[in-house]
């Protein structure tokens, strides 16, 4: 599992008691004095770890020295003046103190801290006049994983300037500069035993920028995009992380530099940063290694990216078998044999709280939903103590029922329902929120809802989105020129007409229709394309994977015959943004054979299938879904029209997979399915896209009419919603 976990610590008001070295007694005329208090909560949740050697949890609290950049504002925009050494950097317990002298202004001024700040400055000293943009790109230092102290940013605006003669409070919020890993073991029942041996990070960065490029939220600085130092560059050397015990069950606080995110397949197999866990498999004497990727599946985090201030922790779950034989070549080859969950925290540490061994903390205070009615979104709870919820209304004041306990359920409140879950031996709960009508407005639908825990009281924003920002979004879609096919624009004679004449009805797709969107951009390529290598046509080769990477939705229809090449291009593809789908034919043994031979973990297809018509797949939580929204009810066992008998059928697909059109005489053999997951649909038979099975005229008529919009419906959905 790849857990996202920003944590902060926070500039708040001195002390009285605190005896100060300066004194406004000794200041001149123009010189203001400036106090500041640091305060360290603790970055983590109670819990038996081992720390990679040589550290401690205070290195991520600890301030050794200190710069303040003094910026003034001049026509609209911060303007660097001077910077100045914080003085008497004192540490009680968990805080540090420190002051500085600035000089005294009327002028909004602007302040940013950096905090063991390495060798920033040693080779770069901003001039008087520099933007705060050619500040920030410039302060880098660098970074090699393991040192004393952790590089901080923190910056506050002070729009009334620097008052001379007196003391000058401030709060302000800083960010640790790096990234923080954690290596958690937690194999479940199916898993084959694993002793981890060691750890390496690859490739990380090796000098990082102390300030983010992107303007930060003072009162709560979260980034959404690394910020790379322009010297930067991958170590050619792994760092290997010392490990003090045998067969540990975690390796905590490892530390690296930002990345950037890799969507060429080749570069996420030989440039993107990643982990690789040496271990013992199932009894064996000598290791193999594992390699773990940086890729939690969420738009806000494409494949390898790592933004600072973040926990990443590598859940293990399950190990089926052996690794790489050396961690080299762990490190250059798609992982293999190693199964790691996905979990995203963020905004953690700012709501974690300590009294004794008791704690309470929440993933996020913030919820953002889709449009639609019936949109869900879970946020984690990690506590010793038990907690109730409770909705308030406009003035903050609670309102209703008050829950508590597992599998409990909060009345809605007209927009939002929620439910308390926990999984089993897990000691996270979620709060599961759900949207209980559509929000066609032209304004965002917003509650908010109170988490009470012992005597820690949290609120949390939950929004339901409007519509405006899909309504201009296009989706681009290719497709195989073969049976299926939904052509390009305008479309031409394609088989896939019957389905072309549901997606471009305005009706049903459109900013009027009952899915909110710009419209669809259609593309198509021939077999041919499809079945070329970067030797044997590199031209046309790169041309195509070109137009692949530029793709919503692609669809390998019936009989293509993908290169292996290519293949390997669509699944980095897909990977490289969770807002990509991913439509494989599956009607013969040769359609896709090359793509389908690394999707074996989703079941196996049989072919030349007789006598056989289909019918809608018996309806599941997890599909429901598809057989009731946004374009009506599907009837129960409806029958699906068959054209030939060429198609395919899976039976032993795993749960991650569920079936939407199954064989008549068999409810298990799906046609039709969809790993909500990994966003891949396996279309067992292309004529499904045809007259027939599908209304002639667009128009949303039979229930196979419904459940195709329906699919349609969720694909937009993947592709828009995340952004």
């Amino acid at each position: 599992m790849i857990g996202l976990l920003p944590f902060y610590f926070f500039f708040v008001a001195c002390s009285d008691e605190i005896q100060n070295e300066l004194t406004t007694e000794n200041l001149r005329d123009n010189e203001a004095l400036v106090h500041l208090t640091v305060n360290l909560p603790s970055s983590s949740v109670p819990r038996n770890t081992t720390r990679a050697i040589n550290q401690t949890d205070n290195i991520e609290n600890r301030i050794e020295e200190i710069i303040i950049l003094v910026f003034e504002e001049e026509n609209e925009q911060y303007i660097y003046r001077y910077m100045a050494t914080g003085k008497r950097i004192q540490a009680t317990n968990n805080t540090t103190q420190f002051q500085a002298k600035l000089t005294g202004t009327t002028k909004s001024i602007k302040l940013m801290l950096a905090g063991n700040y390495g060798d920033a400055f040693a080779e770069y000293a901003p001039s008087p006049g520099n933007s705060e943009d050619e500040v920030k790109a410039n302060m880098g230092t660098t970074f090699t994983g393991i040192l004393e102290n952790l590089p901080m940013y923190g910056e506050i605006t002070i729009k009334e300037g620097l008052h001379t003669n007196e003391d000058n409070n401030f709060n302000v919020k800083m960010l640790r500069s790096v990234a923080r890993i954690d290596i958690e073991k937690s194999l479940n029942a199916i898993s084959r035993p694993f002793v981890i041996e060691s750890v390496r990070v690859y490739r990380p960065n090796n000098k990082l920028q102390i300030a983010p490029q992107e303007a930060i939220d003072e009162v709560n600085p979260i980034v959404t995009k690394p910020s790379i130092f322009t010297h930067a560059q991958k170590s050619t050397t792994p760092i290997n992380v010392e490990i003090k015990e045998d067969d540990p069950t975690s390796i905590t606080g490892i530390y690296v530099s930002e990345a950037n995110s890799e969507s060429d397949p080749e570069a996420q197999l030989t440039e993107a940063t990643c982990i690789v866990v040496g271990g013992y498999y199932d009894g064996q004497t000598k290791p193999t290694y594992y390699r773990i990727d940086f890729n939690p599946g969420y738009a806000e985090h494409p494949f390898g990216q790592i933004l600072r201030n973040h926990k990443y922790i590598f859940r293990i779950k399950q190990v089926n078998g052996s690794g790489w034989s050396e961690p080299d070549l762990a490190a250059t080859h798609k992982a293999t044999g190693i199964t790691a969950e996905i979990e995203a925290w963020e905004d953690f540490t700012t709501t974690m709280f300590f009294e004794g061994d008791n704690y309470f903390g929440v993933s996020s205070r913030n919820v953002s939903l889709g449009y639609l009615s019936g949109k869900t979104k879970s946020i984690d709870i990690q506590t010793s103590v038990p907690f109730t919820i409770q909705w308030l209304d406009l003035a903050g004041s609670p309102i209703g029922n008050i829950i508590i306990g597992n599998d409990s359920i909060l009345p809605n409140n007209e927009n939002f329902s929620v439910q308390i879950q926990q999984d089993t031996g897990e000691n996270i709960s979620h709060l599961v929120f759900t949207t209980t009508k559509d929000n066609r407005t032209d304004q965002n639908v917003t509650s908010k809802l109170r988490i009470t825990a012992s005597r820690w009281i949290l609120d949390i924003t939950v929004t339901q989105e409007n519509p405006s920002k899909y309504s201009n979004r296009v989706v681009r879609v290719f497709s195989v020129r073969s049976v299926g096919s939904l052509g390009a624009n305008p479309p031409s004679n394609t088989s896939g007409l019957a389905l072309r004449r549901i997606l471009d009805n305005p009706t049903n797709f459109s900013p009027e229709g009952t899915v909110i969107i710009g419209g669809f951009a259609f593309s198509e390529g021939s077999t041919s394309d499809l079945q070329q290598t970067s030797t044997s046509n590199k031209e046309t080769y790169n041309s195509i994977k070109q137009t692949l990477n530029a793709q919503d939705v692609i669809y390998l229809s019936y009989n293509t015959p993908i290169s292996e090449e290519l293949a390997q291009v669509i699944l980095a593809w897909l990977e490289g943004s969770p807002n990509r789908v991913l439509i494989v034919g599956t009607d013969t043994q040769a359609t896709n054979l090359a793509l389908l031979k690394h999707l074996t973990q989703d079941g196996t297809w049989t072919f030349n299938n007789t006598n056989n018509g289909f019918k809608c797949a018996p309806q599941t939580e997890d599909n429901k879904r598809f057989f009731s929204s946004p374009f009506g009810i599907v009837t129960k066992d409806a029958s699906i029209q068959r054209v030939d008998g060429i198609f395919g059928l899976c039976s032993d697909y795993p749960k991650d997979v569920t079936p939407l059109a199954v064989s008549n005489t068999d409810s298990k053999a799906q046609v039709l399915g969809i790993n909500l997951k990994k966003r891949i649909i396996y279309h067992g038979d292309a004529n499904l896209n045809q007259n027939g099975p599908l209304s002639s005229n667009g128009t949303i008529t039979t229930d196979f009419d419904r459940l195709t919009a329906n699919m349609w419906a969720w694909i937009v959905e993947q592709v828009c919603e995340t952004e």
